[in-house]
């Protein structure tokens, strides 16, 4: 049966494609992708699914594919070329469920690593994270922004509307009472945390309980279940500064969540995951947080390309 590869596997292939295709790869850079490639037959089927889309790229225009190949733009914006010029779908894809290629079609959008403020005519002021997409549907009745993927965080308009302001994700809906309020999409799950006022969280089961969250509260919550309730700061949406503050966290858990911020693989093993961690990094400077962290704990950081850094523990 073939191996369907997930959306971070298909970016990190795509990373290695951009990349290379840039500039030839050095010998170590080629060990490392090849590393990559047997590790997992799931990066197999994810490069299996580039190079189809590298055949594809020979069609297009001599300039329209030198722009893709030479440009720094996030990986999307690549593939979105090449969607656009095929007037095809995405061969061998799901495109809606398994990629961010989906996403293109948003009305708003950041790459990875960027971030973006949109102030709407309703006088609401929404501000995009890394890797987000949403669309804005206002009618006669309601406000709906639909979270495609990433985060946002909200500050409803002041100028009196009466139609109800609603963020809707993949597993249901956020109302919106008069408040400022962020909205995460994550794998299998939303999570909802309020700065002010008040929100309501209805998940799509509609038999599903609905529950209202205060400023200082934030939940998870599924198609059929809202988790409990965990105190929530503005300390968890400090990336509106370009800061990611953590206290005593786990260096996995930091690891992950500046991997949102880079493009291709940021791996840490076993070893170095449990290590605690406390500060205020810069997220538009992913490389000298890395380079921090190595000066005060024990790991080394090792760069088998620019979009493959690993973090292991020293002894």
């Amino acid at each position: 049966m073939a191996i369907a590869p997930d959306r971070e596997v298909f970016e990190a292939a795509a990373s290695w494609y951009v990349q290379f295709q840039a500039e030839p790869p050095t010998l170590a850079e080629k060990n490392a992708w090849q590393l990559w490639i047997d590790s997992d037959p799931a990066h197999l089927a994810a490069w299996n699914q580039v190079e189809q889309l590298q055949r594809n790229l020979g069609t297009l225009p001599q300039d329209l594919k030198r722009r893709a190949l030479n440009s720094r733009q996030q990986r999307r914006q690549v593939l979105k070329l090449l969607l656009l010029a095929a007037g095809t779908g995405f061969v061998g894809w799901n495109v809606q469920q398994h990629t961010s290629l989906g996403n293109v079609w948003a009305d708003y959008q950041t790459g990875v690593g960027q971030r973006r403020s949109l102030t709407l005519v309703d006088g609401s002021h929404i501000q995009l994270n890394t890797d987000t997409a949403i669309d804005v549907s206002f009618n006669a009745t309601q406000r709906l922004i639909r979270l495609r993927a990433g985060e946002i965080l909200i500050q409803t308009g002041k100028l009196g509307d009466p139609r109800p302001f609603f963020v809707e994700t993949d597993d249901g809906r956020v109302q919106a009472l008069g408040t400022r309020f962020s909205v995460h999409q994550l794998p299998g799950a939303t999570r909802v945390g309020v700065l002010e006022d008040r929100v309501g969280i209805q998940p799509a089961d509609v038999s599903a309980s609905a529950r209202i969250l205060q400023a200082g509260e934030g939940a998870d919550f599924d198609r059929r279940h809202i988790g409990f309730i965990q105190p929530f700061s503005s300390a968890q949406v400090a990336w509106i500064n370009g800061q990611l503050i953590v206290l005593d966290a786990r260096l996995g858990d930091v690891i992950e969540e500046l991997q949102r911020y880079r493009r291709g693989v940021l791996h840490c093993d076993g070893g170095a995951r449990n290590l605690r961690v406390s500060g205020t990094f810069r997220l538009d400077s992913t490389d000298a947080v890395l380079a921090n962290l190595q000066a005060s704990l024990p790991i080394n950081v090792r760069y088998f390309t620019r979009y493959w850094v690993s973090l292991s523990h020293r002894a």
